[in-house]
């Protein structure tokens, strides 16, 4: 029998990284995972033991710091056949956007790509990156007036001096992302490794939660302006709120497209996008509403069928060679209905936990 392949996979107590890592120990996979702390990582196996099997951690304090990945890749006891990385931050409350934002996703990103170049090995076959579907969209766009649907080959025309000016985070966040992709399909263009580069860039991540949550202030950014923020008594009128996009796909699925990711031939060389469907404040609501009545006295009523804010218009996506890489008419992706109930649930879980 062959010796199950080796995926390097960063950012592991993250709210995807651990439903790919999830997945990845359901396929037999061996996995090196990189964690800031040892405490993240003792928090990820008192969660999941039955991970540690298949699960071996290293520690990467800071992703932007030169040649952090090295020692990772030339100490491993078996070479790795895969990298995934995830390790980036998404937070819309950062003030310094360059420091705090663009460094990390652009440094991080270049980084661990040098390093697998450099050290990586000639077995290592494919790099997988989680991107972002704002790396696709434009920033500017008259959100009034829905525009052509987006693609793969479309780039957002936001700059690092322009969102940094702006002082608007949504632009810091999405310039952050088209920077570290661009970064990273220009080094693959110089350097030509052994391994080829595929992207995967979803729309707003929702879904339940696998990784460690120490309480409430510590649901991931998206879980949290999408739904919790319903729960959580951050919003309380519908007049005036509004999401910084309007499509979704859910967690489960963008972890399954990374590790389909892995080793499909057509995924190589490509920029994945991953878009289920609309979301808005007033869809999450009418979802909530309609699956847990307990929850009536927490969440208001909105306007239901006022389905988006008004004035907005969302620019669709086309998706078509996206999903016919993932698997064509096999790629189902779960609805928003779905999605809202099982975060709910999980978050409703985790609060039982933290007796809120």
């Amino acid at each position: 029998m062959a010796d199950p392949k080796h995926v390097f996979l960063t950012g592991a107590s993250g709210f995807v990284a651990s439903q790919i890592m999830a997945g990845l120990v359901e396929r037999g996979y061996l996995i090196t995972a990189s964690v800031r702390t040892l405490a993240k990582a003792g928090q990820v196996l008192a969660l999941h033991p039955s991970w540690a099997r298949q699960l071996t951690f290293v520690y990467v304090a800071d992703v932007a710091q030169d040649g952090v990945f090295d020692d990772i890749f030339t100490k491993a006891k078996q070479p790795f056949d895969y990298v995934i990385h995830t390790a980036s931050p998404v937070s819309f409350s950062v003030t310094d956007f360059q420091r705090d934002l663009i460094d990390p996703a652009v440094q991080g990103t270049v980084g661990i790509l040098q390093s697998a170049h450099t050290h990586g090995g000639p077995q290592l076959k494919r790099f997988v990156l989680l991107g972002s579907a704002v790396s696709c969209l434009d920033s500017f766009q008259d959100i009034s007036v829905a525009g052509k649907p987006y693609t793969e080959k479309d780039w957002n025309p936001v700059t690092a001096a322009q969102a940094i000016s702006s002082r608007n985070p949504v632009l810091g966040y999405n310039a952050s992302k088209k920077l570290a992709e661009q970064a990273a399909w220009s080094l693959m263009e110089s350097q030509k490794p052994v391994f080829d580069l595929a992207v995967i860039c979803p729309d707003i991540i929702i879904g339940p939660m696998l990784q460690p949550i120490s309480g409430p202030k510590a649901v991931n950014e998206t879980n949290s302006f999408a739904v919790y923020n319903f729960l959580n008594g951050v919003y309380t009128q519908i007049e005036g709120l509004t999401f910084p996009f309007y499509h979704f796909v859910d967690v489960r699925d963008v972890a399954l497209a990374h590790i389909l990711a892995l080793t499909t031939p057509a995924a190589s060389g490509q920029r994945i996008l991953l878009v289920a469907g609309l979301i808005s404040p007033q869809l999450v609501i009418n979802t909530i509403q309609k699956h847990f009545p307990q929850l009536h006295s927490r969440v208001m009523e909105g306007e239901p069928a006022q389905i988006l804010p008004r004035g907005n218009a969302p620019t669709g996506w086309d998706t078509s060679l996206s999903t016919e890489i993932l698997g064509g008419k096999d790629w189902k992706s779960i609805g928003l209905e779905e999605s809202v109930v099982d975060t709910v649930r999980s978050l409703l879980a985790l609060e039982a936990g933290w007796g809120v």
